[in-house]
Parts: structure tokens; C-alpha cells; sequence
């Protein structure tokens, strides 16, 4: 695992195509239930946009758009961003494998960071999650998955006590005591406590757009993480659910680290036994950090796709073999 790090120290009208840069020199990585993922190389490179606000691509997010729509440009959309509140951007690919292609006209969406978009079958729409200020996270509606129409405020921070509410992910999924279709993992940032901790929060929809903030963090971070947990995501796992988050041993990530929850999705806090999911190589390209990350699955390979390094800020993937 990484070294602690001390807080206090401180577009152009074509398409590009990109060469994904294997890299397997490098181990495959996991201590825990989760599957052992292989680090497989660089999927976005800042340098290979025509659209790169800063260098800076964060938080990944790729929707499956074949029989979704009519003639996409791809069979996946993968929708990114710089870490400040710019502009949201998509690129396009038949596999999950790439090699993806710019979209001529980036970017979607002017404002917002930290993409997250879902298909709601019965809304027959596209819905994007994102923030264009750390104070709540926002949502907007799209039929074809470029013209996207804002709709309305999906969570705040003020509604449970925290400076954020930030870095959102949607899953459609159950929990029985709420009565709901659709859970929501996001970070915020707790102030006053002694030493200020970022947490994972919870919330709850019936239908994607009313959303219930639960007022306990969902998880706390431990010791070593340096008080942080965030940009969490969801992967259940031979019947199992599990939470992966990035801890904070390096300049604003680090290590992505994962936790088991119960099927009611009850909050752990700083308790459960914390599993290293992988963990940054120090040299090139992740320069010991990895910052969220989300999976998807074709054919018989679970993928990864996250991002990493610091300047400029990439998009990387690993991927893991299903063995039944």
C-alpha cells in the first residue's frame, strides 16, 4: 500500500483515434474477495484530444448505446471530464477494449464535472449525473446520448450537515425496507469533527429523479487512509455487495480499496474489513494514484475503468477474468 500523504504539503472539428498502451508487465493486484484485476493501460490521454480542458480526465463513465438508439456512433458512449467544473466530453468505441474515438463536436454538456450517466428504461432516456458546484449533485435527460437538457438537483449537501455532495453513482437496485428502484453513492465532506473526514453517503429513489439522503454515512474512512473515502462506486460479486472507493494515500487518491455491505445496504462506518482492490504502480503512467473508478462487464472479462496520475490526469482500465 502507499505511503500516507500529508495534506498540508502541498476543440477542433475532427476525431482522433487512440492506441491503448498495453502494460503487462504489471502483476496482476487484489487481497480480498474481488476478483484479481491486471492494470491494461491508458484508454484517454489528454494529448490525443482536440478537447482537453487543463490535461485533466476524470471520472469515467461508459453507457451501452447499441438498441438504445438508432445508428450510434459506437456500441459504448464513454463520457468524462476535467476535475474543476468546465465541460463534460464523450468518446465512443465498439468494445469495451477501445480503441475509442473522440466525438467531433465535445463538449455534450458546458458546467458540470464528474459524469455519470444511466439508461431509465421506463423514462426511455439517458440520465446524466454530475455537479457544477461541490454543494449537490445535479442531473440531466438526453434521447440520444449528446443533446443533453437539464432537469433538476438530485442530492445537496446541506441536507445531511456536509460541505459536498459530490462524485455520484446511480445503481438500479432494490432495497426492501425503502421501497425504492434506484440507490445513489456519492462522497461529502464532514467539517467540525475533530479531524474533518469525506465519507460515502447513501441515497434512494423510486424514480430516478426524488431522491432521500440518509443522514449516516454509509462508510467512514480508517486508519491510514487519511481520513477519506470517496468517489465510490457499486459491484456486487457472487452474490455478495461491495463498495470500492479511493482512499486519500496520495495527492487526492491513491489506493482503490473496497468494503462488503449487507443486502439493506446498512451503514459499516469506519468498521468491515477493508480489501486493497489495486494499487498504483509509482512510475508511469498512474504515478502512484488512482482517483474512483467504475466496472463493466463483456464476455467473460469484468473491466475497470478509472482515473490516474496527477499531471496530466488520464483514463485507465484493468480488466479480470469470470470463471463460473
Amino acid at each position: 500500500m502507499r505511503r500516507k500523504w500529508n495534506r498540508s504539503i502541498a476543440h477542433a472539428h475532427f476525431a482522433v483515434y487512440f492506441t491503448v498502451a498495453f502494460l503487462s508487465a504489471f502483476p496482476s493486484f487484489g487481497d480480498g474477495p474481488l476478483p484479481k484485476f491486471t492494470l491494461q493501460g491508458v484508454a484517454l490521454h489528454p494529448k490525443d484530444l482536440s478537447y482537453a480542458p487543463n490535461n485533466d480526465l476524470v471520472h469515467p463513465t461508459i453507457i451501452k448505446m447499441e438498441g438504445r438508439i438508432i445508428n450510434p456512433l459506437g456500441k459504448y458512449y464513454m463520457y468524462y471530464a476535467p476535475h474543476k467544473h468546465i465541460a463534460i466530453s464523450m468518446a465512443y468505441a465498439d468494445s469495451l477494449e477501445g480503441p475509442w474515438k473522440e466525438y467531433k463536436n465535445n463538449p455534450v454538456i458546458k458546467g458540470p464535472s464528474a459524469p455519470d450517466v444511466r439508461w431509465i428504461k421506463e423514462k426511455g432516456m439517458f440520465y446524466m449525473w454530475g455537479h457544477r458546484k461541490n454543494s449537490q449533485t445535479e442531473v440531466w435527460t438526453s434521447k440520444d446520448g449528446i443533446n443533453f437538457k437539464y432537469h433538476s438537483v438530485s442530492v445537496k449537501a446541506s441536507n445531511i450537515g456536509t460541505r459536498n455532495a459530490t462524485y455520484s453513482r446511480v445503481y438500479a437496485y432494490r432495497i426492501k425496507k425503502y421501497g425504492n428502484k434506484y440507490i445513489m453513492l456519492y462522497s461529502g465532506y464532514i467539517e467540525g469533527e475533530g479531524n474533518d473526514i469525506r465519507c460515502i453517503w447513501l441515497a434512494h429513489s423510486k424514480d430516478a429523479e426524488n431522491w432521500v439522503q440518509l443522514k449516516t454515512p454509509l462508510v467512514k474512512p480508517i486508519e491510514g487512509e487519511n481520513n477519506d473515502c470517496y468517489g465510490p462506486a457499486f459491484l456486487q460479486w457472487k452474490g455478495k455487495n461491495y463498495v470500492t472507493y479511493q482512499d486519500h494515500t496520495t495527492w487526492r487518491g491513491g489506493n482503490l480499496k473496497y468494503v462488503e455491505v449487507d443486502s439493506e445496504f446498512t451503514s459499516v462506518g469506519d468498521k468491515g474489513k477493508r480489501y486493497v482492490l489495486m494499487d498504483p504502480p509509482a512510475g508511469p503512467p498512474l504515478n502512484d494514484r488512482y482517483r474512483g473508478g467504475e466496472f463493466y462487464r463483456e464476455g467473460n472479462k469484468l473491466y475497470l475503468y478509472s482515473s490516474g496520475s496527477r499531471n496530466p490526469r488520464l483514463i485507465v482500465y484493468a480488466t479480470a477474468e469470470i470463471r463460473n
